[in-house]
């Protein structure tokens, strides 16, 4: 596995944090889990837009 470092906002990283703590994760995990998402909404949308 790769290791990725991400410079983020202090308000970026406060919400994800708050976030992280709800859900009993933590916050480098839920903003992997955010992006991963993203990705794949962003891969969908692409190959819907090529399917066009």
């Amino acid at each position: 596995m790769k290791t990725v470092e991400l410079n983020v906002e202090e308000y970026l990283y406060a919400f994800y944090e708050k976030v992280a703590a709800q859900a009993g994760r933590s916050t480098e995990q839920v903003m992997a889990d955010a992006l991963f998402r993203f990705a794949g909404e962003a891969a969908a949308g692409a190959m819907e837009r090529a399917r066009k």
